[in-house]
């Protein structure tokens, strides 16, 4: 049957259309009355649990980000070395630092950072932190743009990570030789942790609610191509054995560590766009086991990857399936799997994780804000998005999370900083709304089986 409400009503039924699926009462269409006006953004207090639910069938769903934030304007030229950093440089980002926590904190983000916000870009800093590099090669292009040109040419004088169009050659630096972490690089990467971390313990932050993210061995080795080695296999394991000193040092000061892994998905349609998928997985396989044996010292619990397909408004239909891949990604020790979950390629995938089961211990970080457009998502359809992983893997497996980067470069933004904190803000939202559906069908299934 087709009813018509009046706007009062559609949005107190349209969380509770929502748990028809635990109940046998017949599904509605629900249509609006000509005419009437949409209803407003509803915030996460316009859906509470009745009274009576019992406290027992109550979930939380907390809730995170990937790492990179929009950069304060007026830092962004010294971040990217484009202007001499004034005296008081230190103090300035230190001061930036604790608004990016403070911004976090009043949007509600359980698992914070700070954006990123010293680092040029997510590899670089890795990079040059270490010895082998002397070399140059141009940069991987990605398939998707190599085959869509009358796109891709409108990036034409961009210059990046990737090689974005062929009217405009971008060479990135490449190995020259064995890899090794430099003492002046453990110096540095001390100095962004002792910045990070008195910013955390400033706003009263425990550091185990703070991430911080560094780059994968694979990662390093799709953006700066090996000139030495003309193995990859021996790249990696010179890479790893290389950044196992950041990692550890990340773990060591208290953070939790995250690994940032596009090589396990964009190297597919990127340094390996001329490969065969098996090709592919046997280089992915390697990459996690290196990327594993780097990780060794530190507990499964305190490590959290990301897994991307790139993040640039690009086509992406030459994006490797999740299914393709997912057996190889699991297989890595982080306990915390953030995936790209909501964006047009990639917002389908959930449907992977009923066929696969996540090992015991797993939790899966769903991206359910797109960082690449500024339509601010509805807590609804936030929801709707977490729902479809609670319902496979568990409440207690899963945290929300964005689908990457809003700034993944320094000053690279598709959406203004504004529109990001709005856009977290709403995923805030939208989890509480699926934590109290969870709690609603966890209360009903606990029901049915006493009868």
């Amino acid at each position: 049957p087709v009813v018509s409400f009046s706007a009062s009503a559609i949005q107190a039924i349209s969380l509770r259309t929502s748990l028809l699926v635990a109940s046998s009462a017949p599904h509605f269409i629900v249509t609006m009355v000509a005419g009437m006006a949409a209803p407003s953004l509803p915030s996460a207090d316009s859906f509470k649990l009745p009274e009576e639910s019992p406290t027992v069938d109550h979930v939380e769903i907390k809730s995170t980000h990937v790492g990179s934030l929009p950069r304060p304007p007026a830092l962004l030229p010294f971040i990217r070395g484009e202007k001499p950093r004034p005296a008081d440089y230190d103090a300035q980002l230190q001061a930036a630092t604790e608004e990016i926590f403070a911004k976090q904190m009043k949007a509600g983000i359980t698992f914070v950072n700070d954006g990123e916000l010293g680092r040029k870009d997510y590899v670089t800093s890795a990079r040059m932190r270490m010895l082998g590099f002397g070399a140059e090669k141009q940069a991987v292009s990605a398939g998707d743009l190599e085959e869509m040109t009358e796109y891709s040419d409108k990036f034409e004088g961009r210059k990046g990570l990737l090689t974005l169009t062929k009217k405009t050659e971008v060479k990135n630096a490449a190995c020259s030789g064995e890899v090794s972490y430099t003492e002046e690089g453990l110096k540095d990467l001390g100095e962004e942790i002792s910045r990070v971390k008195a910013s955390a313990q400033a706003k009263g932050l425990p550091l185990d609610q703070v991430f911080f993210s560094s780059a994968s061995p694979g990662t390093l080795a799709v953006f700066f191509p090996d000139d030495y080695f003309n193995d990859h296999g021996k790249y990696l394991e010179s890479l790893g054995k290389a950044m196992k000193s950041e990692y550890d040092a990340i773990h060591k000061a208290g953070f939790l560590l995250q690994v940032d892994c596009p090589d396990l998905a964009m190297g597919r349609h990127t340094l390996f766009n001329k490969k065969s998928l098996e090709e592919f997985r046997e280089a992915a396989k390697k990459a996690v086991e290196v990327m594993n044996k780097a990780l060794a010292d530190i507990p499964a619990d305190r490590i959290r990857m990301h897994l991307c397909w790139g993040n640039y408004p690009g086509p992406h239909h030459h994006d490797v399936p999740l299914k393709d891949i997912v057996d190889i990604v699991l297989q890595a020790k982080p306990k915390y799997v953030s995936i790209e979950a909501c964006n047009p390629g990639h917002g389908h995938e959930w449907v992977v994780f009923e066929d696969t089961k996540i090992p015991e211990g797993k939790v899966l970080m769903p991206g359910v804000i797109d960082t690449t457009t500024s339509h601010i998502e509805h807590p609804s359809l936030v929801a709707q998005r977490l729902m479809n992983y609670v319902r496979l893997v568990g409440a207690e497996n899963v945290i929300a999370c964005t689908d990457c980067g809003f700034s993944t470069a320094a000053g690279a933004m598709n959406v203004p900083a504004d529109i990001v904190y709005a856009k977290l803000q709403s995923m805030v939202n939208g989890a509480k709304v699926a934590a109290r559906i969870a709690s609603k069908e966890r209360a009903a299934k606990r029901a049915r089986t006493h009868y």
